[in-house]
């Protein structure tokens, strides 16, 4: 029973450390994808499958972030394809030049146009996540507020560890202090009875004396 108590409890004080670790690897996660995510290029709002699909193979030539592509079409029936590159990647012109045609499948007989501008984009816009990024950074934030509550639920739930009850030894009677002796007066001795007549006959104040010290003697406790 002991053993099984013991396990539960050393289970609990590990669910805490375990939960902080994914709160932050989480929260890591989150950082670094809502950073790309948000200020990221972003795909077109409202881009066409054809201008979507000339765009994907567009893009890596000029960079990522580095080009923007527009497909209107014209009167004639024909094609006109805009596209904008940044000036920072003005020296793949060339090359862009030489891949759009094919990739737009440019017919001039039809009234197709490519025109390939060379602008400033500004810098620090926000990318327009869509909707499977959204749901990408809420899952993070909803595994970050988990492993908060766990952590958090964990640490209130753990055993607060009790010290070991000791047992003070019982404190020993005060000894009173032993009082000193008391001197013992002597007392005198009682003269003998034919010793005293013989006293009283010959100095009668003497032997009154005595029997007053002797009197003295036997009222004074000891």
């Amino acid at each position: 029973m002991a053993f099984g108590g013991s396990t539960a409890t050393q289970a609990r004080g590990l669910i805490r450390p375990l939960a902080m670790l994914a709160c932050a690897l989480a929260l890591g996660l989150l950082c670094w994808r809502g950073a790309a995510l948000l200020t990221g290029p972003g795909a077109p709002v409202s881009a066409s499958p054809a201008e979507a699909a000339l765009a994907d193979v567009l893009s890596p030539v000029a960079g990522p972030g580095l080009s923007r592509l527009s497909v209107t079409y014209n009167a004639e029936g024909g094609r006109t394809v805009l596209l904008l590159v940044d000036a920072s990647a003005s020296e793949r012109l060339p090359e862009l030049q030489r891949i759009a045609p094919i990739a737009a499948g440019i017919i001039p007989e039809r009234g197709d146009k490519l025109i390939i501008e060379t602008v400033a984009f500004a810098e620090g816009l926000p990318g327009r996540p869509d909707a499977a990024a959204w749901a990408e950074l809420a899952g993070l934030a909803a595994l970050v507020l988990i492993g908060g509550a766990l952590a958090v639920l964990a640490g209130q739930s753990a055993p607060i560890p009790v010290p070991a009850a000791q047992i003070l030894p019982a404190p020993l009677p005060a000894e009173r202090p032993r009082e000193a002796p008391r001197p013992v007066r002597p007392v005198a001795a009682a003269p003998s009875p034919d010793a005293a007549v013989e006293i009283a006959r010959r100095d009668p104040a003497r032997a009154a004396a005595v029997v007053r010290g002797w009197m003295n003697a036997k009222d004074d406790p000891a």
